[in-house]
């Protein structure tokens, strides 16, 4: 019997299993299903493209199904991912998705630049002191200093390597319409920075939180709503018009009612908007 999610044949891959750490194998064993068991379904994914819709920054312990599928995850190898998360595993390093089953080596090298994990687990830094207070001490200057993507002008966006006046400039310009960054990904968004260039400076930056500058769906005009970067101006006059139709709206979510907003779009927007 072949497990769906582990290594491929060597012992030496075997021994390395990072994030046995999290769960113990067996029991994990225990919960996966069998190759045998794939469905028609699932042969047929066998089958289908990697090629990616998009390009971004993730990480693979929180992303969703549908993201996986648009960085060119086959279904079934998504699927996987998802299944080993809630059988309790955890990726730690970023080769750690190479050790998902059936997951071909060329894509795990394309795929490594935009997954947000260290390339490689740090040891916990010792302290000869026996004073509690000195060992965190010691520890914490060891610490790089963390950029909080939503506050820092562009001198101190310059600080990072890669991001010259230009590409600063830009980054500020696009948080503004946003009305500010909830995830890194959406630095891919920014005209002219790499993917390559995201994740470097990835692990530079501080955790992404808010509060977002957000739009009342209920009494913003036309001009309001299309001047945000997620909502053409065609989307806005129909958001309106629904409104003027059907009342107001009560929830954020029944913008979807409207069909004019695909599922991925909708799920980045709903962050700035508000009833």
């Amino acid at each position: 019997m072949y497990p769906l999610f582990g290594y491929y044949g060597s012992n030496k891959s075997q021994n390395n299993f990072s994030f046995s750490e999290s769960i113990e194998s067996d029991s994990l064993l225990n919960n996966l299903k069998s190759a045998k068991d794939l469905s028609e379904d699932n042969a047929e994914d066998l089958t289908e493209s990697t090629k990616p819709e998009r390009q971004f920054m993730f990480n693979p312990n929180t992303v969703g199904l549908a993201e996986l599928k648009a960085l060119g995850f086959k279904k079934y190898i998504a699927e996987r991912i998802v299944k080993f998360r809630n059988a309790g595993g955890q990726f730690k390093i970023k080769s750690d998705i190479g050790k998902i089953y059936g997951i071909e080596p060329d894509f795990v090298t394309k795929i490594t630049p935009f997954i947000d994990l260290p390339d490689k687990l740090t040891p916990h830094l010792s302290s000869t002191s026996t004073s509690s207070s000195s060992s965190s001490f010691s520890e914490r200057k060891y610490e790089p200093q963390l950029i909080d993507l939503n506050t820092a002008d562009t001198a101190t966006l310059n600080k990072l390597r890669g991001i010259g006046n230009k590409l600063s400039q830009r980054i500020v310009n696009f948080r503004e319409k946003l009305g500010g960054f909830y995830n890194i990904n959406q630095l891919s968004e920014v005209y002219g920075l790499s993917p390559e260039v995201i994740a470097n400076i990835g692990p530079r930056l501080k955790p992404v939180v808010g509060p977002l500058r957000t739009i009342n769906i209920n009494s913003a005009s036309i001009e309001e709503l299309a001047s945000h970067p997620y909502i053409k101006k065609n989307v806005a006059q129909i958001i309106v018009n629904y409104r003027g139709q059907h009342g107001a709206f009560k929830t954020v979510e029944e913008v979807l009612n409207i069909k004019v907003l695909d599922e991925m779009t909708f799920n980045k927007l709903k962050n700035y908007l508000k009833v």
